[in-house]
């Protein structure tokens, strides 16, 4: 399988760039018409509870995506959870089984200039946050 990585060069861990791309989906970003044409042409056809795994063309879009400042400056909270909508685009069938989408950085949340909070729920460890904690962003 393919190591992902943010090829905007913003955030350290991929997984972590999806949850911000997470948080997004919800507010219109710019992105929103590229994303929903990928979504018809891949998630819709997928062959579920087959063993298929992720789809490299939703994982490619999302490593290659650049997400602007004006879509940055959206976000004020963050969701790290395995119910999250954004995987379920990369593996509608993902189960959050295995560790796949697990963060092991946050580095790269200084760009989020508006973010206020964290809703903790999985995903990584608790100790990952403690950048966020130190920048007086709220743990909930």
């Amino acid at each position: 399988m393919t190591k992902y990585v943010d090829e905007m060069g913003v955030f350290e861990d991929f997984n972590f760039k999806l949850v911000v791309i997470e948080a997004l989906l919800d507010k219109d970003p710019e992105f929103k018409s590229q994303l929903e044409v990928l979504i018809e042409k891949h998630c819709k056809n997928y062959q579920w509870h087959v063993g298929a795994g992720p789809i490299d063309e939703m994982l490619q879009f999302f490593a290659e995506l650049d997400i602007k400042e004006s879509d940055l400056n959206k976000i004020t909270e963050l969701c790290f959870d395995g119910g999250n909508e954004v995987y379920h685009c990369i593996q509608p069938d993902w189960d959050g089984e295995d560790f796949f989408f697990d963060i092991q950085s946050v580095r790269g949340f200084e760009h989020l200039e508006n973010l206020k909070s964290v809703i903790y729920i999985s995903m990584l460890k608790e100790e990952v946050l403690e950048p966020m904690i130190e920048h007086g962003i709220i743990i909930e």
